[in-house]
């Protein structure tokens, strides 16, 4: 028997179920190389495997300097925001951009902490994009958390080669958390961390 033979005698063995996984990875493959389905996929898959990242009131990942916490954000109303000016209360940082399939997936965990932490910290979600384009999707997703655009290079110590990148600050100028990629920010673990530094 021919190796087409075998092949041929093989598919018609195949069972319906086989047949709809087969044609689902088809399907699957298929969206991912058409660029409007690619990122609603990615955001998909991304959001339905979210892990809360590991945080630890313990965790130290350096010090600010005082030359760092002059770092100039500026906000929607075009005014500038330096690190120095919000050390009140802890500071959760995140870079991000509206193109970026992982950041879009974090973003509803985020909205939910931003929610609950708004009065007890402040949130820098820090793109490199223009106000109009973040001020859309933050429409069209209906997110209430405000954005920040870069003024000047962020600190070393703030720097990452990939985006999302997320960062927790305590009052002193201490890197608490620094978690590069996806995560559920809403986690328990994020909350308890949270209301420690809160509560310092």
């Amino acid at each position: 028997m021919s190796f087409l033979d075998k092949y041929k005698n093989k598919l018609k063995k195949k069972s319906k179920w086989s047949w709809a996984s087969d044609l689902v990875f088809i399907l699957f493959l298929i969206a991912l190389l058409i660029p409007s389905t690619r990122t609603p996929l990615i955001v998909f898959i991304k959001k339905a495997t979210l892990i809360g990242p590991s945080v630890s009131k313990t965790d130290n990942y350096g010090k600010l300097t005082s030359d760092d916490l002059q770092w100039k954000v500026i906000d929607k109303d075009g005014n500038t925001v330096r690190l120095s000016d919000l050390s009140d209360k802890p500071i959760f940082i995140n870079f991000w951009a509206t193109w970026c399939a992982p950041c879009i997936a974090e973003m509803p965990s985020i909205e939910k902490l931003y929610l609950d932490y708004k009065e007890d910290v402040h949130f820098l979600l820090v793109s490199y994009e223009e106000y109009q384009l973040v001020q859309k999707f933050l429409q069209k997703n209906e997110f209430r958390f405000e954005t920040y655009r870069y003024e000047s290079k962020e600190p070393l110590l703030l720097q990452s080669k990939t985006i999302p990148a997320t960062f927790i600050i305590d009052r002193k100028g201490n890197i608490i958390a620094n978690e590069k990629g996806t995560s559920n920010w809403n986690s328990k673990r994020v909350r308890e961390l949270l209301d420690q530094l809160v509560a310092k």
